[in-house]
């Protein structure tokens, strides 16, 4: 499981790379690869955030296994099942309403209907991966470890899908093109007029919000799903490695998607993939350290529990 830990590195030198490199090539780069209403890349917006949001949904299912199979008290069985509910219902209309159907995907308002007939069977099937793969484990710790994950996976998600936004309220490239770059900031200039703007242009607030990439940011998770299986399991994944730099791959790919429509520029993608991949670090640094937050319980310690 230490092995993991120049691959997290190497992810880090990536978006980082990235961020650098957009310092003075944003504007550039995004004049050379902009395709407006691009169909493809608006259909990669609409699915990418599946991957993160499914990882999401699994965990919903080890609670949810805890609540029905492990936990004997009745007022934790019932915190277990309404966390698992919460967490499913939050990822269905995450993806739903935000991302099938959002301003950033295929943005149809009078479809959402078909963003829930889409979602619901999607989150559903993630849910019962994780209730099944906690019935395969059968460790009674695995909720604390659930927990831990999500505690780390909530704040790379908070930091890269809405609270740094919300600092720099950024123009999304789309809206600079609109307007002969005039409006055009970098990554470390907070748009103060961003208000002004709207009212001028008649824009969401979603305009503004392009530092960082929350799509970026969200489909980095995949490699924390990789991280996190063999902690889950107690077994060395043989093709961890391997997954894992696929799931970069992906969110590369998804990044480059979201240059393309012009919703990001090349510093928005790489800060919101190294925020996750941070966060990333941290959560495998505390479980390396941590052996008991995953390990399965000794023999003794299972009946002092039963006890």
């Amino acid at each position: 499981m230490k092995k993991m830990r120049l691959h997290i590195y190497i992810a880090m030198a990536v978006f980082l790379i990235m961020v650098i490199v957009g310092s003075f090539l944003d504007l550039q780069i995004n004049q050379a690869i902009f395709s407006p209403n691009n169909g493809f890349g608006i259909t990669v917006a609409a699915l990418s955030m599946v991957v993160g949001y499914g990882i999401l949904a699994s965990m919903g299912g080890v609670f949810l296994y805890h609540g029905v199979k492990v936990t004997n008290v009745v007022w934790q069985k019932v915190l277990f099942i309404l966390v698992s509910v919460v967490i499913l219902v939050g990822t269905v209309v995450l993806c739903a309403r935000k991302e099938f159907f959002g301003v950033n995907g295929w943005n149809i308002p009078n479809l959402v209907w078909l963003g829930y007939l889409l979602a619901t069977p999607l989150m559903g099937a993630c849910m019962f991966g994780g209730y099944v793969l906690a019935k395969k484990v059968n460790n009674p710790r695995l909720w604390i470890l659930m927990a831990v994950a999500a505690i780390f996976l909530a704040l790379a998600l908070l930091l890269g899908t809405t609270a740094v936004k919300s600092i720099f309220n950024r123009p999304r490239y789309r809206i600079v093109v609109a307007e002969d770059a005039h409006y055009f900031y970098n990554w470390w200039e907070r748009c103060t007029n961003s208000k002004d703007l709207i009212a001028k242009f008649g824009v969401t607030s979603e305009e503004f919000k392009s530092f960082p990439s929350g799509h970026a940011s969200v489909a980095a998770v995949a490699m924390f799903g990789v991280i996190l299986y063999p902690f889950v399991t107690g077994k060395e994944f043989k093709y961890q490695t391997l997954c894992f730099y696929a799931g970069l791959v992906f969110t590369l790919f998804v990044a480059f998607t979201r240059m393309l429509v012009g919703a990001h520029f090349l510093s928005d993608v790489g800060m919101g993939g190294l925020i996750t991949v941070i966060c990333l670090y941290a959560f495998y640094e505390v479980l390396i350290h941590n052996p008991k937050i995953y390990e399965t319980p000794s023999l003794e310690e299972k009946e002092v529990v039963a006890e």
